[in-house]
């Protein structure tokens, strides 16, 4: 049986990495695409050493981009969580980080006219259905590179990317507030009942503070060691999943979708040492987060988390909004994670969310061939 291989782009976007194909190169049978994908990242395998995944959420990701046909968009973008450990793909969500490569994608592989010194990219992300602008910087007809703007997570500094996620309430329930509540009690069977915000905003997630946890909040990776506390939070996660709808059996989740909702845990400012072992402070931060992401903790914290993060702490009643307890009009926020500090800069009407901003960085590491056997 001969090899095969096929045309692809291998980018960093913000704290994750994924391999990125145009849509016409891949096969029109769709059908065929998770069989494809599970073998560009070597799943399931720990090591993913037949692959191109690098053993961590963040680093087992696809994306398929095409133009698009829609009048209030450039591309269309589809993004594929690949799991590690099981042959499971996440197609109901999309990777904020991801999202940032995009962009410069698009402009670089002429999918976009690039326009000096801004280009304004447009993307629909099939996921959530929602748009995506980012204004990426352009330089002699490519997206550029190099630059002052520095993200927790990465290290050096590169050309900023700033992203606008219009509309995100919704993104997978159809609502801000899946279950129309601003706090559930969740009964976790073998742990009781404990607390929650569910709230869908670019992404669906779950917020849990991490008292009820009996964690501190400030844990890096060696919390995925713990394993009472991380069956504590999966069974947490896969609950959130059933009040969103998305399983009809909580248990179900663990397999049917592991990607989504995402977990975040909250607590007060706390000064702590990050994953590069340098201090962050708690005046640094307005909130301190950890975010965990197909069962493992994220080591940065995943953009459309963020945004979700963002639009909590700013509707009064949720468990983010009574830690963060922000200033009244104020809509930009400080969260302190595993990485360091991100601010997210928010728009609301009221409980309505328009739109969320980040700042990122992206850049093509490689492209060429990849080949499946």
């Amino acid at each position: 049986m001969a090899i095969r291989k096929f045309p692809c782009v291998y980018m960093r976007g913000g704290t994750s990495k994924a391999v990125i194909f145009h849509k016409e190169d891949l096969p029109e049978d769709v059908s065929q695409w998770d069989e494809i994908f599970l073998k560009v990242m070597g799943t399931p395998d720990v090591k993913q050493i037949d692959g191109m995944g690098g053993t961590v959420s963040s680093t087992s990701k696809v994306a398929i981009i095409s133009r698009s046909e829609r009048p209030d968009a450039d591309v269309d973008y589809t993004f594929c969580q690949v799991d590690i450990k099981q042959p499971t793909l996440g197609w109901n969500a999309n990777c904020g980080n991801i999202s940032s490569a995009v962009g410069p994608y698009a402009i670089d592989e002429g999918l976009v006219r690039a326009v000096e010194p801004v280009t304004v990219v447009n993307v629909y992300n099939t996921n959530t259905q929602k748009i995506i602008e980012e204004h990426v910087r352009v330089r002699d007809g490519h997206a550029e590179v190099y630059g002052d703007a520095s993200i927790k997570g990465v290290p050096g500094t590169g050309s900023p990317i700033d992203m606008y996620f219009k509309d995100p309430a919704g993104a997978a329930t159809g609502k801000l507030l899946p279950t129309g509540h601003k706090k559930d009690v969740l009964d976790v069977p073998g742990y009781g009942p404990i607390e929650v915000s569910i709230v869908d905003c670019s992404n669906p997630v779950v917020f849990i503070r991490a008292r009820d946890l009996g964690i501190k909040g400030t844990e890096l990776t060696e919390l995925n060691a713990n394993k009472d506390v991380m069956e504590h939070i999966e069974r947490i996660r896969c609950l959130a999943a059933r009040a969103c709808g998305f399983v009809e059996n909580w248990e179900d989740a663990r397999t049917q979708c592991t990607s989504i909702p995402k977990v975040s845990i909250v607590s007060a400012p706390q000064d702590y040492i990050n994953m590069d072992g340098q201090a962050v402070k708690k005046e640094e931060m307005d909130l301190c987060v950890r975010g965990i992401s197909v069962g493992a903790l994220h080591k940065a914290y995943p953009i459309t988390v963020t945004i979700c993060t963002g639009a909590a702490a700013l509707l009064p009643g949720t468990i983010v909004n009574e830690i963060a307890q922000p200033a009244q009009g104020k809509h930009k926020l400080m969260l302190g994670h595993a990485s360091g500090v991100t601010d997210v800069d928010m728009e609301m009407d009221g409980e309505r969310v328009v739109k969320g901003g980040v700042l990122r960085t992206a850049r093509r590491i490689m492209d060429g061939y990849v080949y499946i056997r």
